[in-house]
């Protein structure tokens, strides 16, 4: 199985566009005006089709929903599991550049990670649900999928990827709107645009 190629993102900000309810358009167009690149994660690639890559961890999603991402998603199209060829579509499945973790927006960093960005802008990384229940800006998920059911697990996962971004030196800013992550610096989104601006 080949893996796919790494992206090269060598000292540049990344923006990592998860599906928490508090993701709103107005975040999403403002990092697609400041030309960050940009790693969408699941049904966010409707909110962002304009993003570089989409990353999908569960290949019952990405058997939902190819159909439509390939018609409006304009990136290119990963997963984590091994059945990217049979879909065919990318993945990270045993790539030896990349190092996965339990859920599609850890995974996202991850990918950030590996492809050498200096920072990472998160949005939609909200690990609860919101206001009204919901678990994601979109709505919940096809019957069949997952909608959340293991976010109890997630809080570790996070803490994991946070580690490897230590590790890394790669700063990691979550500028959702609210987030009950605590392993990452906090962060205004137009905040951290502004000074992108003026670094670059």
């Amino acid at each position: 199985m080949q893996a796919a190629p790494r992206p090269d993102w060598l000292g540049r900000t990344v923006a990592c566009i998860a599906s928490g309810p508090s993701l709103t358009q107005e975040d999403c167009e403002a990092v697609r005006s400041a030309g960050l690149p940009t790693i969408v994660t699941n049904t966010s690639f409707r909110i962002a089709p304009w993003a570089d890559i989409l990353f999908g961890f569960d290949a019952r999603w990405w058997r939902e929903h190819l159909p439509e991402a390939r018609q409006v998603f304009r990136g290119r199209l990963i997963t984590g599991t091994d059945v990217g060829p049979r879909l065919g579509i990318e993945t990270t499945h045993a790539a030896p550049w990349f190092t996965r973790f339990g859920n599609s927006g850890a995974c996202a960093i991850s990918l950030a990670i590996s492809a050498r960005a200096a920072r990472i802008l998160l949005l939609g990384f909200d690990c609860r649900r919101g206001p009204l229940g919901e678990a994601h800006w979109h709505g919940d998920h096809p019957k069949g999928m997952s909608n959340c059911h293991s976010m109890q697990n997630w809080h570790y996962q996070f803490e994991q990827v946070a580690k490897r971004a230590a590790e890394k030196q790669v700063k990691v800013i979550n500028c959702s709107r609210r987030t009950a992550l605590k392993c990452f610096a906090r962060g205004e989104l137009q905040q951290a645009l502004q000074a992108e601006a003026q670094t670059a």
